[in-house]
């Protein structure tokens, strides 16, 4: 039997601001569910019209974050395409959980080629942002900015690796000597890995895309991957594979850091707590309820994009299953726990090479969520 071929764009288990540097084409402009859309239509027609423009001027230095989100809606974006990843988003839209908390939400989308989170916040097209860890946000504010941590979608990154079932790997040591598959730029996380498992960095890098074809074609013994996308993907098609995240191989990082300016944050807390508040709800309700953000992902939000509604089902368990552990059973989901950054996170970064890394309690600020939580 020929073995299957994978040719649906894969979500990339580096997403676009962990790529090289700023690509000036435009972030997908917000996506409005149909109920709200027509009065903010022009609006959104005005920022994806200034948008270029923006871009283009932050990449000539740091722009100065945008500091008020004034009267409309808070822009929140998101570093990639719609996607069943930001399933809390889309319910907390549709279903009216924002607007009970007396906000709108726009939800500015990503893509392969658009600029990553952090310069969206800092070219003023949107207020708060999503970036698949914290290294994006100490990268920036290495550069002038002055981003603040305030929770994470997930308590671990989905970031993982995948290899046929057949080949005998279940911890870091198994790693050494094997032919890994993965997008240019991956080496230094790969390193990372080896480096805090005191392993010798003793592997075969392979330059691929994101498609997991070449593990399918024995060209490759592991790839990198996100763990709900690939795994699901070539499960779906009938190839027995195994996967385990980077945080399981013991390089620890959060998923979809939330963030914003510091002065964003100083300047429109209350608005700040009640979009976390709406999220903190709609994230509740996706975890009682699945289906419904399942639904708005395949028939709404990512409808252009033609996402399998068992695909979407399966990996926004997937990211369910990365929202709970013990420290949010005791503090609330989305919340952050500074030690565990500290003594486990950063570690992973000093693996990397990272020397100059904040202090915890500048970069993080557990406030927000905190205020959001208390009823």
């Amino acid at each position: 039997m020929n073995p299957p071929s994978f040719s649906r764009t894969a979500r990339p288990d580096v997403p676009p601001e962990k790529g090289p540097a700023m690509d000036a084409t435009p972030a997908t402009p917000p996506h409005r569910s149909a109920s709200r859309s027509r009065h903010r239509r022009l609006a959104a027609a005005a920022v994806a019209l200034s948008t270029v423009t923006a871009l283009l001027a932050a990449c000539a230095g740091t722009a100065e974050p945008s500091g008020s989100a004034a009267d409309g809606p808070v822009r929140f974006a998101v570093n990639w395409v719609p996607d069943v990843e930001w399933a809390s988003l889309y319910v907390g839209d549709s279903e009216g959980y924002f607007e009970k908390e007396g906000v709108s939400v726009d939800i500015v989308h990503g893509g392969p080629n658009t600029p990553a989170v952090a310069q969206v916040l800092a070219a003023g097209q949107a207020d708060i942002g999503i970036a698949s860890d914290e290294l994006q946000l100490i990268k920036a504010n290495q550069e002038g900015a002055d981003y603040v941590v305030i929770g994470a979608m997930y308590q671990q990154s989905p970031s993982s690796y995948t290899w046929l079932s057949s080949t005998p790997i279940s911890t870091a040591e198994d790693l050494v000597g094997k032919r890994i598959g993965g997008i240019q730029g991956d080496q230094i996380r790969i390193d990372a890995l080896f480096t805090i498992n005191d392993l010798p960095a003793d592997y075969t890098f392979v330059p691929m895309g994101y498609d997991p074809q070449p593990l399918v074609d024995g060209e490759v013994d592991v790839i990198t991957s996100y763990a709900t996308n690939q795994p699901i993907q070539l499960r779906q098609a009938g190839v027995d594979v195994t996967d385990k995240t980077f945080s399981d191989f013991g390089l620890k990082a959060y998923g979809d850091v939330i963030f914003a300016s510091r002065k964003y944050l100083n300047e429109n807390e209350d608005t700040v707590i009640a979009v976390l508040r709406g999220l903190i709800a709609a994230t509740e309700a996706n975890i009682l309820d699945p289906s419904v953000a399942v639904d708005l992902t395949v028939n709404t939000y990512a409808v252009d994009g033609g996402l399998d509604a068992a695909f979407a089902t399966e990996a926004n368990a997937g990211y369910i299953s990365l929202i709970q552990n013990e420290y949010t059973q005791a503090n609330g989901i989305l919340t952050v726990d500074p030690k565990y950054m500290e003594n486990e996170v950063f570690a992973g970064y000093r693996a990397a090479g990272e020397t100059d890394l904040p202090d915890v309690a500048d970069f993080l600020d557990t406030s927000y969520m905190e205020a959001a939580h208390a009823k």
